[in-house]
C-alpha cells in the first residue's frame, strides 16, 4: 500500500498568516528558540519593563517632582519662571500626558505675564523611559497675558534669547540653535497691552498655535483674536529663527484677514538691532475709511470709505518704509509711483509720485465737508479739522485727465501737501477746454474752531461756452475766457466763511457771444417800436469782440467795479453786487450805440439780471422802452415836442 509522500496528491496547503497570526508575532519570538534562549528573553523583558516603572514613578507618585521637572524645562525654553497652585497629574496611556492646574509664567523683569487655567502637556515616550520628561506640545487653556511695552527687555535666560545673544557661526550658536522648543497652543485666551501701568490695547478669544520645534527649526504661528470687535486671522512663517534672532535675514511670509483689511507679505526678514523687510506686500480692504478708523486714527478727506487696494515691493526698517512699483488703487481710481512713509517725525509723513489715467476729484473727496446743502445755500455745518492732524503729505500727482463732475481737465500736474495740520493743494499746469489753467488752495485750522482759506485762480484762453454747456447743458455764455481770481476769509463752516470773504477778480472774453439776448436788433428796432421790441430782448444772441469785469469782494459781498460789453453796433455796461452766501446777483445792464457819446438823441434801454446764480432771470427795464414810445409818454409827465408850432403871439394895442 503506497503511503502518501509516494501518492501523487499534493499535500495539504497550510494555511497563511493572516492578522490574528500577525499579532502575536512578538509572543511568537518570546516563546522561540532554545529553553535557555527563551530564559534569557523573559528576563530582559521584566527588566526593560522594571526600568521604565521605575523611570515613570516619580512622575506618577511624587506631584512635587512632576511640577518641579516641568517647572524646570519650561523656564529653560521660555526663560519665565512657572509657580502652580493647582492640582498636578500624569497618565501614560494612551499617550504620556502632564496637566498642571492654576499655572503662572512670569519675566523676572516684568515684560511678560501669563496666568492660564491649566497646561496640557504631551511627553516624548523615549526620554520618559531614561527618567526625564520632555514636552512636545503643550496647550493653555484660558491663558491671560498681560505685556509691557514701556521698552523693558526680556530676560536673558531663555533658549531663543540665548541664540539671539550668540554671534553668528560660534560653538555657543551651533549650541543654542539644538535647544528644544516645541509646539504651544493658546485656548480662548487674552491679552493686555499696557504703558505705564495703563491698558492701552486689548485681545480676547485668542486661539492660537506656534509650532516651533528647536531654535533652528522653521517657525509656524497660526492663530485669531478679537480686536476692537473684529476677528482678525495671523499667519506668519520664518524659514530660519535663529538667523533672524542674530540680525541675519531670514525668509518670512506673513498674512492678517479680517472684514476690514486682508494683506499679504512675503519676501527677507531681519531683527536685532536694525529691523528690515524686504518683500513684496498685497493688501486689499472693502473701506479704506474704516481702515483708518480701525487703527484709531482720523483719515484724511480724501480717502473715503470704498475699496482700496496696494500691490507693492517695499523695503521697511524701524524708523521708514519705502514702497516702489507701487499699484495703488482707491475707489474708482488708480495710481502706479512710489511711495515712503517716515515713521521718526513727530507725525508719520508720507511722500510720493503718483500717476493716474483718470482721476475722479469727487469720488476722491466723497469725504470731505459739503459746501452747499439741501436747501442749495452753504452749508452750516461745521469743519473738523482733526483729519489733518494725524499725518503729514507731501504727494507729487499727475494725471491724464481729471473729473469733476461734469468738467474735464487733461494732462494735470499738481501737489498735495499737509505739515502741522495746514493743507496745501495746487494744479501747477493743466489744459482746461482749449486753455491753460493753474490753481491752489490752502486751509489751515484755525485754534478757536474753524478754518482759514485762501485760494487762487489763473485761467487763460479757456473756452467759456464749452464750460457752460458741460455744466449747465446749454451754452448760455461763449468766448475765450482769461480769469484771475483770489480769495482769503476765516470761518467754522463754508456759510461762515463765505460772508467772511475777501479778494478780487478779473475776466475778460474775447470774440463770444451771449445766448438769448440780441441787444443789436433791439437797439435798431426801438426807434419804430419800443414796446414790442422790449418783449424781443430775451431772444437771439449778442455777438462780442471782447468783454471784461472786474470786481471786488468785501465781507461775502462781491461788487463790480468796472464791466462793459463791446460789439459791432452797440456798447453795453454793467453793474451791480452778487451776495455769496445766499447765491443771489442783481446786476444792472445799460446799452447804447457805440457812439452815443456824440448823439444827443441817441436810442438806450437797460435790463436787470437778478436770482440765484446758477439760474438767474433776465427782465428789461420797462420805463427806458416807454420813455421811447411817444404814445407812452403822457402815463410818465409832459412832454414837449419840438416840430409843433409856436403859441400865437398876442394882438398889439392899437395905436392912439
Amino acid at each position: 500500500m503506497a503511503s502518501i509522500r509516494d501518492s501523487d496528491v499534493p499535500p495539504p496547503a497550510t494555511p497563511a498568516a493572516g492578522p490574528r497570526a500577525a499579532r502575536f508575532r512578538p509572543l511568537r519570538w518570546l516563546t522561540s528558540g532554545s529553553p535557555r534562549m527563551r530564559a534569557l528573553k523573559i528576563a530582559g523583558l521584566l527588566l526593560a519593563s522594571l526600568g521604565a516603572g521605575a523611570a515613570i514613578a516619580p512622575w506618577t507618585v511624587s506631584r512635587g517632582a512632576l511640577r518641579e521637572e516641568i517647572a524646570a524645562q519650561l523656564r529653560s525654553s521660555s526663560g519665565l519662571y512657572v509657580y502652580t497652585n493647582g492640582a498636578s497629574t500624569f497618565s501614560l496611556l494612551p499617550r504620556p500626558t502632564v496637566r498642571l492646574a492654576d499655572i503662572a509664567f512670569v519675566d523676572p523683569r516684568g515684560a511678560l505675564t501669563i496666568q492660564a487655567r491649566e497646561l496640557r502637556g504631551t511627553v516624548r515616550l523615549l526620554p520618559l523611559l531614561a527618567g526625564r520628561l520632555e514636552l512636545v506640545e503643550a496647550t493653555l487653556d484660558r491663558p491671560n497675558l498681560a505685556i509691557d511695552i514701556d521698552g523693558k527687555p526680556m530676560t536673558s535666560a531663555g533658549a531663543a534669547v540665548r541664540a539671539a545673544d550668540a554671534r553668528p557661526a560660534s560653538p555657543e550658536a551651533a549650541k543654542a540653535d539644538q535647544a528644544r522648543l516645541g509646539v504651544v497652543s493658546f485656548v480662548d485666551g487674552a491679552a493686555q497691552l499696557r504703558r505705564a501701568g495703563q491698558v492701552v490695547e486689548t485681545l480676547s478669544a485668542i486661539d492660537a498655535t506656534l509650532d516651533w520645534r528647536t531654535v533652528s527649526s522653521p517657525a509656524a504661528l497660526d492663530g485669531a483674536a478679537m480686536w476692537r470687535g473684529r476677528r482678525i486671522a495671523l499667519a506668519l512663517w520664518i524659514a530660519r529663527p535663529s538667523e533672524l534672532l542674530r540680525g541675519e535675514l531670514s525668509s518670512a511670509t506673513a498674512q492678517v484677514r479680517a472684514t476690514d483689511i486682508d494683506l499679504a507679505a512675503n519676501g527677507a526678514l531681519a531683527l536685532g538691532a536694525r529691523p528690515h523687510f524686504e518683500g513684496r506686500i498685497v493688501a486689499s480692504t472693502p473701506s479704506a475709511r474704516g481702515l483708518f478708523e480701525l487703527a484709531g486714527a482720523t483719515p484724511p478727506a480724501f480717502v473715503g470709505r470704498g475699496a482700496a487696494s496696494i500691490d507693492c515691493e517695499c523695503s521697511a526698517s524701524a524708523a521708514a518704509l519705502s514702497l516702489s512699483t507701487v499699484k495703488l488703487a482707491l475707489g474708482p481710481n488708480t495710481f502706479t509711483g512710489a511711495l515712503a512713509l517716515r515713521l521718526d517725525e513727530p507725525r508719520p509723513l508720507l511722500t510720493g509720485t503718483l500717476a493716474a489715467k483718470s482721476l475722479s476729484m469727487l469720488s476722491a473727496f466723497a469725504e470731505a465737508p459739503r459746501l452747499v446743502g439741501a436747501d442749495r445755500h452753504f452749508s452750516r455745518d461745521p469743519f473738523d479739522a482733526r483729519a489733518q492732524e494725524s499725518v503729514d503729505l507731501d504727494l507729487r500727482l499727475s494725471a491724464n485727465e481729471v473729473s469733476f463732475a461734469r468738467l474735464r481737465a487733461q494732462d494735470v500736474a499738481g501737489a498735495l501737501m499737509l505739515k502741522d495740520g495746514k493743507l496745501d493743494l495746487s494744479i501747477a499746469d493743466a489744459r482746461f477746454y482749449k486753455g491753460a489753467v493753474k490753481a491752489r488752495l490752502a486751509v489751515e485750522p484755525r485754534g478757536q474752531g474753524g478754518a482759514e482759506v485762501k485760494a487762487s485762480l489763473i485761467a487763460r484762453g479757456v473756452d467759456w461756452g464749452a464750460i457752460d454747456w458741460e455744466q449747465f447743458g446749454a451754452a448760455r455764455l461763449a468766448g475765450l475766457a482769461d480769469v484771475t481770481l483770489t480769495l482769503e476769509g476765516a470761518g467754522a463752516s463754508p456759510d461762515q466763511l463765505a460772508r467772511a470773504l475777501s479778494g478780487q477778480g478779473d475776466i475778460k472774453l474775447t470774440n463770444g457771444e451771449i445766448l438769448g439776448l440780441d441787444v443789436e436788433r433791439v437797439l435798431k428796432r426801438m426807434e419804430r417800436r419800443p414796446l414790442s421790441t422790449a418783449a424781443d430782448i430775451r431772444s437771439g444772441r449778442t455777438v462780442f469782440s471782447n468783454a471784461r469785469a472786474t470786481f471786488e469782494i468785501q465781507n461775502g459781498l462781491a461788487r463790480v467795479v468796472d464791466a462793459a460789453v463791446d460789439g459791432a453796433g452797440y456798447a453795453m455796461t454793467i453793474s451791480g453786487t452778487a451776495q455769496l452766501a445766499e447765491r443771489q446777483i442783481a446786476l444792472r445792464a445799460n446799452v447804447a450805440p457805440p457812439d452815443a457819446a456824440q448823439r444827443a438823441e441817441a436810442p438806450g434801454f437797460a435790463f436787470d439780471i437778478a436770482g440765484p446764480w446758477d439760474n438767474p432771470v433776465m427782465a428789461p427795464d420797462v420805463h427806458s422802452f416807454i420813455r421811447r414810445s411817444g404814445a407812452a409818454q403822457p402815463l410818465l409827465g409832459p412832454r414837449i415836442d419840438k416840430a409843433s408850432p409856436a403859441p400865437p403871439r398876442a394882438a398889439s394895442p392899437p395905436k392912439e
